[in-house]
C-alpha cells in the first residue's frame, strides 16, 4: 500500500513540476529588455548657440569632470554658445566637450511637473549639449524613456483625432521603428534624430491627450518577424496598393510585401502635376544629367496592380524611367524622378502633350496625347508633360490613411483591432511585449 502511495505521490509531483512550468514559458516569453530602455534623441545639430531654461532651479554640469559650472534659478534664461575649443555660458568661457542640464528639487510638488526648455520648447527626460569631434556646432541630446519619446512623435506622424485603433497602430509602428533604428546615429553621439530622417519628434509641446492614450494602451508592444524587430516603415497614403521593399530600396524584406490599401479618402489619393518641357529640361539639367534637349520619355503605361512590367513594382510604382535627349539618354530610378520633380510618390504615369493653336470658334487649345511606352516630347517650350499620380510617400508598410479607414470599420468595442491593422500592412509579424 505504501509503495503504491509513494508511486502516486511521485507521479503528482512530476505533473506539478513540469506542466505548469511549460505553460508559463509559453505565456511569459523573455522580454527583449528587462526594463524599459531609454533613447538619446538628437533634437538639434550644428548649433552655434542655444537657449536653455527650466521650470525648476537648475545647474549646468561639466560632463567630463562632473562638476557644476554654474547654478541658475527657475526660468532664468541661459545662452550656451560654441567657441571651438569649448563653450561659453552667457559669455563666460567654459572648457568642456559636454554639458548636462540638471534640475534641482525636481518634482517636489506632485501636482506640478518640471521640465528643461531648449529654445522655448519643453522636454521630458534629460538634456545634454555636446561638441561632437570632427563636426561643427553643438548637438543637443534629449535622453528619455522610449514611451515618453513616442508621446512626442504621434502628432507629427498621424492625426491623434483619428479613430483610436489607427492611432494605436501608429504608436506600435513608431515604437518598433525607433528601437530597431536605435544605432542609426551612434557616430553622431545619439541614437535617433528628431527629423524625417528618423521620426519627427517635438518634445512635450507635441503631446496630446489622445496620443498619450494610444501610447499607454500599447505600452511595450512591438513588431517581430522571425524573432527580430522589424524596420516598421510607414507612409501617408499608398494610392491603393502598398509596395514590396525590394522595388523601393532594393532589399527584400519578407514583412514588407505589397497589399491592397483602403486609402481612397486621402486628399492626395489622386494628384496631378503639369510641367512645360522647358521646366522639365531644367530639372533634368539641375540633377546633373547632360542629355541635351529632352526628346522622349520611356515608361510602360500604368495599369491595375499587380503590375507585370520590369520598370514598375507590384503596385505600379516606377522603379526606373528612361529619358531620351539630343545628346544621349539616361535611366534613372523612380525615387530620383520623384525628388527631381518634387512628386508626392513614385506611383505615377506620364502623358506628353503638344500645344496646338486656337482656331476661331473653338474653346480649347488641345492636344495630341501619347500613352505608349515611348512618350515623344516636342521641342517647343510651350509643350508640356502631365504627371498623374496616386498617394503620398514611399508606399512601404503601414499606410496611415488606410489604417484610418480600417479603424473606422472596426467592430464596436474591439480595443485590439489595431493588431489586425498592423498584421495587414506588415506580413507574417508577431506583436509582442519588448518590456513590461
Amino acid at each position: 500500500m505504501r509503495k503504491h502511495m509513494l508511486q502516486w505521490l511521485l507521479l503528482v509531483f512530476f505533473m506539478l513540476l513540469f506542466l505548469p512550468v511549460t505553460g508559463q514559458a509559453r505565456e511569459t516569453e523573455p522580454a527583449l529588455w528587462p526594463k524599459e530602455p531609454s533613447l538619446r534623441v538628437g533634437i538639434l545639430t550644428g548649433q552655434q548657440s542655444v537657449q536653455i531654461t527650466a521650470d525648476a532651479n537648475f545647474e549646468l554640469v561639466n560632463a567630463g569632470t562632473n562638476k557644476t559650472v554654474k547654478s541658475f534659478r527657475a526660468y532664468e534664461k541661459v545662452t550656451i554658445s560654441d567657441k571651438g575649443n569649448g563653450f561659453s555660458i552667457n559669455g563666460m568661457p567654459v572648457a568642456a566637450n559636454s554639458i548636462h542640464v540638471v534640475l534641482k528639487n525636481k518634482d517636489v510638488m506632485v501636482s506640478i511637473k518640471q521640465y528643461a526648455h531648449v529654445n522655448n520648447r519643453r522636454y521630458r527626460g534629460d538634456i545634454s549639449i555636446l561638441r561632437p569631434a570632427g563636426k561643427s556646432g553643438m548637438t543637443v541630446v534629449n535622453t528619455l524613456p522610449v514611451e515618453e519619446y513616442v508621446y512626442g512623435i504621434i502628432k507629427h506622424e498621424i492625426s491623434p483625432e483619428w479613430a483610436m485603433e489607427a492611432v494605436k497602430a501608429q504608436a506600435v509602428a513608431a515604437r518598433t521603428y525607433a528601437l530597431a533604428s536605435s544605432n542609426k546615429h551612434k557616430a553622431d553621439g545619439f541614437d535617433v534624430c528628431a527629423t524625417t530622417d528618423c521620426q519627427v519628434y517635438g518634445g512635450l509641446e507635441s503631446e496630446t491627450p489622445r496620443a498619450l492614450q494610444a501610447v499607454d494602451a500599447t505600452r511595450g508592444l512591438v513588431l517581430f518577424h522571425s524573432g527580430k524587430l522589424i524596420t516598421a516603415y510607414f507612409h501617408s497614403s499608398s494610392g491603393g496598393h502598398t509596395e514590396n521593399s525590394e522595388n523601393v530600396w532594393s532589399s527584400p524584406l519578407p514583412y514588407l510585401k505589397g497589399v491592397a490599401d483602403f486609402d481612397q479618402d486621402c486628399p492626395y489619393f489622386k494628384w496631378e502635376k503639369k510641367l512645360t518641357i522647358a521646366e522639365l529640361n531644367q530639372a533634368v539639367s539641375r540633377a546633373g544629367y547632360n542629355i541635351g534637349r529632352l526628346q522622349a520619355i520611356e515608361l510602360s503605361p500604368l495599369g491595375n496592380p499587380p503590375a507585370a512590367s520590369n520598370d514598375r513594382g507590384v503596385s505600379g510604382r516606377v522603379k526606373h524611367v528612361r529619358l531620351l535627349g539630343t545628346n544621349g539618354s539616361v535611366q534613372i530610378t523612380g525615387a530620383k524622378m520623384r525628388t527631381m520633380l518634387d512628386l508626392k510618390s513614385t506611383l505615377f504615369d506620364i502623358t506628353t502633350a503638344a500645344a496646338q493653336p486656337v482656331f476661331a470658334g473653338k474653346k480649347s487649345v488641345r492636344t495630341q496625347l501619347s500613352q505608349s511606352s515611348i512618350r515623344p516630347v516636342a521641342g517647343e517650350s510651350a509643350d508640356f508633360v502631365i504627371i498623374n499620380g496616386s498617394g503620398w510617400g514611399h508606399g512601404l508598410g503601414l499606410s496611415q490613411w488606410g489604417a484610418k479607414a480600417m479603424a473606422e470599420k472596426a467592430p464596436p468595442g474591439n480595443t485590439e483591432y489595431f493588431k489586425e491593422i498592423l498584421k495587414h500592412y506588415y506580413q507574417g509579424v508577431e506583436i509582442k511585449k519588448a518590456y513590461i
